[in-house]
């Protein structure tokens, strides 16, 4: 954790960029990780696949922008704890706010594995794509307890100053999703072709296994 007065002590412009870099970077790195998804979808799977995976991915874009919000109250929060010293007040809001993630996570999850073809096929989907999609999106439910909680933490750690750690478990998942989408995909050796169920398992083992690094990390600090 970055002590309160490197950031608020020197060049504000160069303090400003040093600590927003990475995290625009971590956003640019997400979108060439779906980018780089789609394709293997698109082109292997077919347009009913990338269809249905596309409406998954817009359900899942709106329950993290749900929280959006209250993650950065939340952040807000920790900052001015931090700020002013208070780590045990840092640590309440913390502790608080990661309940409240993780017993919406759990609702959300449970809730939106058996109403995912239900959903799709509100948002209008073509029936062929809604196969797809639900196949798709029952996996990304099942990930959304480990991605409120990776996501909760990085806003957690950005709130107390420091942007570059969050940064680096970014780019581990990153490139653990992309290099097991072929895989989980595709299949090799003893594991089986998942089609596009595989591309999102290896979401969720993506972000599990940079959840667990990071929660070490932290837990060592």
């Amino acid at each position: 954790m970055k002590r309160p007065d490197q950031l608020t002590t020197g060049s504000i412009p160069k303090t400003l960029m040093l600590f927003a870099l990475p995290i625009l970077l971590g956003n640019v790195l997400q979108s060439i990780n779906g980018s780089i998804n789609a394709v293997w979808i698109g082109k292997f799977l077919g347009a009913a696949a990338l269809t249905g995976a596309n409406n998954a991915n817009i359900v899942m874009f709106l329950l993290l922008g749900a929280v959006f919000g209250i993650t950065m109250a939340s952040t807000i929060l920790i900052a001015q704890a931090v700020g002013a010293q208070q780590p045990e007040e840092a640590k309440r809001i913390t502790g608080t706010s990661a309940t409240f993630f993780f017993v919406l996570s759990l609702a959300f999850s449970l809730g939106g594995f058996f109403a995912s073809p239900y959903i799709l096929a509100w948002m209008g989907a073509p029936a062929d794509a809604v196969v797809f999609g639900t196949a798709y999106l029952r996996v990304m439910f099942v990930a959304l307890p480990a991605s409120y909680a990776f996501f909760f933490i990085n806003a957690g750690l950005r709130g107390a100053g420091d942007s570059k750690t969050p940064f680096r478990f970014l780019v581990l998942s990153v490139v653990l999703d992309v290099a097991l989408n072929p895989l989980f995909i595709f299949g090799l050796g003893p594991i089986p072709a998942m089609g596009i169920a595989g591309s999102a398992l290896a979401t969720l083992v993506s972000q599990c296994v940079a959840l667990a690094a990071i929660l070490r990390h932290v837990y060592k600090i």
